[in-house]
C-alpha cells in the first residue's frame, strides 16, 4: 500500500493518512481571523478521512 494512506506522526499529533487540506477561504475571514463559517468547513472535511 502507498505511504499516502499510512498514518503520520509529528510530535504529538497523528494523521490517519498523509492527505491534508491547506489553508483556504481566506476571504470569510474577519480581520484575518477565522470565524464560525471557517470551523464548520473544515469539520466537515475532517468527517471525510482526510487528515489534519
Amino acid at each position: 500500500m502507498s505511504a499516502l494512506f499510512q498514518p503520520y506522526t509529528l510530535k504529538d499529533v497523528t494523521l490517519r493518512n498523509r492527505i491534508a487540506v491547506p489553508p483556504m477561504c481566506v476571504y470569510m475571514a474577519n480581520d484575518g481571523l477565522i470565524n464560525e463559517w471557517h470551523k464548520v468547513h473544515y469539520a466537515s472535511i475532517a468527517r471525510g478521512g482526510r487528515g489534519w
